[in-house]
C-alpha cells in the first residue's frame, strides 16, 4: 500500500473510528480499552513528563495523560485525525508527519514516556525495531520507556492460530506482533523487553534500553 493511498485510508477512517474500535470481543480490536489502560499503567508516567503518543490518531491514548500532570505531543500523518485529536487535547502540541520520514522541529525533544496505540502493525518486524531504536537513541530521555500496545499475540506460533482463526478478518498487508520474536530482535538491538497479554488478539510491550535500570 503506497503512502499516498494510506493517508486517504485514514483520513476516511477519521469521522466513524471510535464506531469502528468498539469492543465487541473480536478481531482486531478486542479488549481495546483494557490495552489503553494497560499501556498507561505501564507508562507508569509523572506530573511533569514529556510524553510522546506515536499515532496519535484522534487521541484516544494521549487524553489519558493529562490528568496525569504530564505535557502530550503527538505525531500522525493523518490530518483528519488530528483535527479529531485536538477536540480531546487543546494543550498537546500535534505534529503532521510520518513515523518514518523525517520529524519536524516541533519533535526535538527528549520524551520521559514514548507511547503508541495500534500503530506499530503496520510496519514489518525490521522497520519496527528500526523505528524504536532511532527513538531510543534520538527523542528517549534518561530513565524513559517505550511502551506500545498493539495486535499482538504471545508466540509466531499463536500468531498462527490466530490468523486461521480469523482468516476471513485478517489483513495480510499487516504485520501483526508475535511477542517472542519481536523480544528476541529488539534484545538484539539494545532494548530489554517485557510483555503483557491483554485480550485475545492485544498486548503490551514494555521497552527500555539495556543497562538502563
Amino acid at each position: 500500500m503506497n503512502h499516498q493511498h494510506r493517508v486517504r485510508l485514514f483520513d476516511d477512517w477519521a469521522e466513524h473510528y471510535a464506531q469502528s474500535i468498539q469492543d465487541d470481543g473480536g478481531f482486531p480490536f478486542d479488549g481495546y480499552e483494557q490495552v489503553l489502560d494497560e499501556i498507561t499503567r505501564a507508562a507508569g508516567a509523572q506530573c511533569g513528563m514529556k510524553v510522546l503518543d506515536l499515532g496519535v490518531g484522534t487521541g484516544n491514548l494521549a487524553a489519558r495523560f493529562p490528568a496525569l500532570g504530564c505535557n502530550i505531543w503527538g505525531i500522525d500523518f493523518s490530518a483528519e485525525m488530528l483535527a479529531k485529536a485536538v477536540e480531546k487535547l487543546s494543550q498537546a502540541v500535534l505534529v503532521q508527519a510520518d513515523l518514518l520520514s523525517d520529524w519536524p522541529t516541533e519533535l526535538d525533544h527528549r520524551f520521559d514516556r514514548i507511547v503508541s496505540a495500534y500503530v506499530l502493525h503496520e510496519f514489518d518486524l525490521s522497520t519496527k525495531v528500526k523505528l524504536l531504536q532511532g527513538l531510543t537513541e534520538r527523542h528517549l530521555a534518561a530513565k524513559g520507556r517505550i511502551v506500545v500496545g498493539d495486535i499482538a499475540f504471545p508466540t509466531s506460533g499463536a500468531r498462527v492460530e490466530a490468523r486461521r482463526k480469523w482468516a476471513d478478518l485478517w489483513d495480510e498487508e499487516e504485520y501483526y506482533w508475535a511477542a517472542d520474536e519481536a523480544a528476541d530482535a529488539c534484545e538484539s538491538a539494545g532494548l530489554q523487553v517485557t510483555y503483557k497479554q491483554v485480550s485475545s488478539c492485544g498486548g503490551v510491550f514494555v521497552m527500555e534500553p539495556v543497562g538502563s535500570g
